[in-house]
């Protein structure tokens, strides 16, 4: 059917911040935690870990902390997400030991609050967070979110 009017496009800029629906029972996401999509459950997200299975979905910008008794199924709460592939940067912690020579690797999730280089890691199909784009201490890189 053709449009009888103009239509008005909606965009976002980057990078933009989205809002991810949590798995259900009981969580407590705090703000700059690392999230997966849950293994066999894509679509929800719970805190990051070394998971086969799992895909990096972001970071989260707001603590949430649920009661089993209050999250009966998933998807009744939100959070909100800087969204993995966004581009932005972000200081990280890693789990391993670094150096300046590792500025251009990849880096996985190593757990909700940290990640690491693919020598220390399971999931480097779906656990990629991004590329060390600036080393800054043994432990602390800027990462690019790809």
């Amino acid at each position: 059917m053709p449009l009888s009017d103009n239509a008005i496009i909606e965009t976002q800029e980057q990078p933009v911040v989205l809002k991810k629906k949590i798995v259900d029972g009981l969580i407590r996401i705090y703000k700059s935690a690392l999230l997966n999509f849950e293994a066999s459950n894509e679509g929800y997200v719970k805190l990051g870990s070394d998971t086969l299975g799992e895909k990096f979905v972001g970071i989260a910008l707001e603590e949430k902390n649920i009661v089993a008794s209050d999250n009966p199924s998933d998807g009744t709460f939100e959070v909100e997400v800087i969204q993995a592939g966004s581009q932005r940067l972000v200081k990280l912690t890693t789990t391993s030991t670094i150096t300046i020579a590792n500025e251009g690797d990849a880096v996985y999730v190593d757990g909700d609050d940290a990640v690491d280089v693919a020598s220390g890691i399971t999931n480097t199909t779906g656990g990629q967070v991004g590329v060390i784009r600036q080393f800054i201490s043994a432990n602390k890189a800027w990462v690019q979110l790809t």
